[in-house]
């Protein structure tokens, strides 16, 4: 899900691939594929590169991330008690696109 919003906010009013095929590569067929199979061929590269990035992005990015739209008092205490026992354990938690969050050693 979070890949498929970063896609749609990101490729907000992409319009490759979506220009009318000319009459001459229509006539004598010098396009092997159509214009949405290159398009969906496209958007599946975009999204690849966002599930590679979000899987490589840093702790330290994700840290800032998330304490940076916490508002909450109590949820800032508690970040900031996750964090230590993270540090104490060398482990956290990250999104695998696949299985969701998991625990990982660091």
């Amino acid at each position: 899900m979070r890949i498929e919003h970063i896609f749609l906010e990101t490729m907000k009013g992409d319009t490759s691939f979506q220009e009318k095929e000319s009459g001459l590569s229509l006539i004598f067929g010098t396009n092997k594929y159509s214009k949405q199979e290159m398009k969906k061929t496209w958007d599946i590269g975009i999204k690849h590169g966002i599930e590679i990035g979000l899987r490589k992005a840093s702790l330290e990015g994700q840290r800032v991330e998330l304490s940076v739209n916490t508002t909450d008092q109590k949820h800032k205490e508690f970040l900031e008690k996750f964090y230590q026992l993270a540090d104490e354990y060398k482990c956290a938690i990250q999104y695998h696109p696949k299985v969701g969050m998991v625990v990982v050693a660091r």
